[in-house]
């Protein structure tokens, strides 16, 4: 105890963090910009919209400020508001990676596939070592049936970032979609303990069309983990489906 505060008593009192300079328009700006952001990354949507609104009350005029408010607009919703608002914002802002993210995961959840891969390979193209693109951009390769370009997508997602689980299931999904069966399950199995890769494991092999497959892996999740309930429900369904 006398060694601990004796080191306190070194060190001093905490240096208090530097405050940002409001008074300069450009970081007064880039300050409400992260604050914006925080919000709707936290799905506080009303509160960003509301924020949008006083911003451009004062003059704010901003390409990211569009950006945040398309995404706002898709959290509660409003799809083709926000599809207007992401589309005047890559026209101001054409090599902007986060505003071609956003307008890619728009047109996604809009069953605009075609249109969500050429967007969201422009987003790669400006931001390749961000994770989360490279992650959605796969996740849409996928879904138009190219799991061969998808794998590149998020190999590149996790180089990004190693502890992605994200991106070692979605990359699991791809080598199912090829029949790279090992390779799929090791990435379930490094994403997660050995019921939920089991589990996660099922789930590919079913959406592949591979029933077999599928009904052994939740045979092997609820062995691992008696009472692991998707993996119950999930194999009671299939057992079900399979009887006269």
């Amino acid at each position: 105890m006398i060694l601990l505060a004796f080191a306190a008593a070194l060190a001093g009192p905490p240096e208090a963090s530097p405050q940002p300079d409001l008074s300069d328009d450009r970081v007064r700006l880039a300050t409400q910009l992260d604050v914006l952001d925080a919000l709707v990354d936290n799905g506080m949507a009303e509160q960003a919209m509301a924020m949008v609104a006083e911003m451009h009350k004062q003059g704010a005029d901003d390409p990211r400020i569009d950006v945040a408010q398309g995404r706002a607009m898709h959290q509660r919703g409003l799809d083709h508001d926000a599809e207007r608002a992401l589309e005047a914002a890559v026209k101001r802002a054409p090599r902007s990676g986060d505003a071609w993210s956003a307008l890619g995961v728009l047109q996604a959840d809009l069953g605009k596939l075609p249109a969500a891969e050429a967007s969201l390979s422009k987003a790669v193209k400006f931001e390749p070592k961000n994770p989360d693109i490279q992650n959605n951009y796969g996740f849409v390769l996928l879904a138009v049936g190219k799991p061969e370009l998808a794998i590149p997508a998020f190999q590149a997602a996790l180089a990004a970032d190693p502890s992605s689980t994200r991106a070692r299931n979605n990359l699991g999904f791809a080598y199912v979609r090829l029949d790279r069966y090992d390779e799929a399950l090791e990435m379930f199995r490094a994403a997660s303990a050995e019921p939920d890769a089991r589990y996660n494991f099922g789930v590919a092999c079913e959406q592949h069309g591979d029933r077999a497959a599928a009904l052994t892996s939740y045979q092997a999740a609820v062995t691992a983990q008696p009472g692991h309930a998707l993996a119950v429900v999930a194999l009671s369904r299939l057992l079900k489906e399979g009887s006269p």
